[in-house]
């Protein structure tokens, strides 16, 4: 790459660093959980009215703010929302999807993914979650690790723009707001309506290394119901009931431990993704203390390493649970997928991209930065599955644990947010940059 370009990009970076931080911080001070976190029928009512009009209305206001910050960069501004019947469909309100395109000149398109929705705040935050505090050179905030890469993206691309260079390609920006529902009314609509098309994709990401792989996530819901007691078995009945949907839940929950201990021995062969994980993290039953309850109901999540069969995990865990439940007489389970997000696996093509993003990231960081898989589900293996390469890269910590991610007191070094956006930049510089 020419240094004079080099330097050009640098010091647009520095100029515009201030507005880059402010950006982040109103993104943090948004609250933008998405409009539904509970599964289609899961509430009724008046309730299910108001939540999903107070959270519908919380995406809107962080679309708008992002779609201005946009703007006021001087990047023009595409708006996108899926119809109506498949917000219903998956049990969300109304989103609109933000797509921008520069084109540089003839050749590859180049994607940048991020979403900014977050999950629930939950309980142990010792800062105010949407107040952006910053204390000695780190912001505090829910989300601002994933809301941190609009601010990396959308800065690399204006100082990319503002530098002058002739390259070769465009580069959009795909800032969606669905990634807690697993990005299917994002990237994944974007894609498959054709709304976007893009030869490369670069998804949100750690700043010390590129990931080209990503674990999946299967998530269920399961109920064990007693048909003979539905209203709860009393103690006098206990000894001649045995439709103890609790004693049930026991035994198959002892089944799913079991069968987690036995998948803790498997290795991913790729770097960084470890063993396949399950987890229940969700159990309600009972209404009174004196009878056995006649539903229990929980949620499990399997996570699911590049190397696993999706469909084939589906089946084991299903054909397990189902199988010990049925041990038992007078007692109904159900089983309902609540996602299926595949792993994400590295494409043809790939390599070329994190070859240039490890080149510059390793100049910015003065270390080496390694290509790895990372153990969490990524939104980008949208892009992947359909072929197209894709990397994970953009502001976030070593590891997800140093950013408290999605947990109390999430936080996000403002230094890794500067040195993010200019390996961006320069990476995007490098690889358009007209063959010789």
């Amino acid at each position: 790459m020419d240094e004079g370009l080099r330097s050009r990009i640098q010091e647009n970076l520095v100029a515009h660093r201030a507005g880059q931080f402010q950006f982040l911080a109103d993104l943090v001070k948004t609250p933008s959980m998405p409009p539904s976190m509970t599964p289609p029928g899961e509430i009724e009512g008046e309730i299910e009215g108001e939540m999903a009009g107070e959270m519908a209305g919380e995406m809107a206001a962080l679309s708008e703010l992002t779609e201005k910050a946009l703007k006021r960069l001087g990047l023009g501004v595409e708006r996108h929302a899926p119809p109506e019947e498949l917000h219903l469909e998956h049990g969300l309100s109304e989103i609109t999807n933000l797509v921008v395109r520069h084109e540089f000149g003839p050749g590859p398109v180049v994607a940048l993914s991020a979403y900014g929705d977050t999950g629930a705040k939950g309980d142990g935050w010792t800062v105010d979650p949407f107040g952006a505090e910053i204390r000695n050179g780190v912001l505090y905030g829910l989300g601002v690790t994933s809301k941190a890469d609009f601010a990396v993206y959308a800065y690399a691309l204006a100082a990319l723009r503002d530098a002058g260079p002739a390259l070769s390609g465009t580069v959009e920006l795909h800032f969606t707001f669905d990634g807690e529902a697993d990005g299917q009314l994002g990237p994944g609509w974007l894609l498959q309506t054709g709304v976007v098309n893009p030869d490369y994709a670069m998804g949100s990401g750690f700043a010390y290394g590129i990931g080209t792989s990503a674990m999946g996530d299967l998530q269920l819901q399961v109920k064990i119901e007693s048909k003979a007691a539905p209203g709860g078995i009393s103690p006098g009945d206990i000894g001649d009931n045995k439709a103890d949907a609790l004693e049930t839940a026991i035994g198959v929950l002892d089944a799913l431990y079991r069968m987690r201990e036995e998948i803790s021995e498997i290795r991913s062969e790729i770097r960084g993704i470890g063993s396949p994980t399950l987890v229940v993290g969700q159990i309600e039953g009972g209404e009174r203390p004196d009878a056995a309850p006649a539903r229990i109901t929980f949620k499990l999540d399997r996570r699911l390493i590049p190397e696993d069969d999706p469909a084939t995990v589906e089946t084991e865990l299903t054909g397990l649970i189902a199988q010990t439940a049925s041990r038992t007489d007078g007692i109904v389970c159900t089983i309902r997928r609540l996602k299926m997000s595949p792993p994400m696996k590295s494409g043809p093509g790939t390599e070329k991209l994190a070859g240039i993003l490890a080149g510059e990231a390793a100049k910015v960081m003065d270390a080496p930065i390694s290509v790895y898989g990372v153990p969490f589900d990524a939104n980008s293996r949208h892009y992947a599955a359909l072929g197209i390469p894709t990397v994970l890269y953009g502001a976030g910590p070593k590891t997800g644990d140093q950013a408290h991610r999605g947990g109390p007191d999430e936080r996000l070094v403002l230094d890794d947010l500067r040195k993010a956006t200019e390996v961006v930049a320069l990476s995007l510089a490098a690889f358009m940059t007209p063959a010789a």
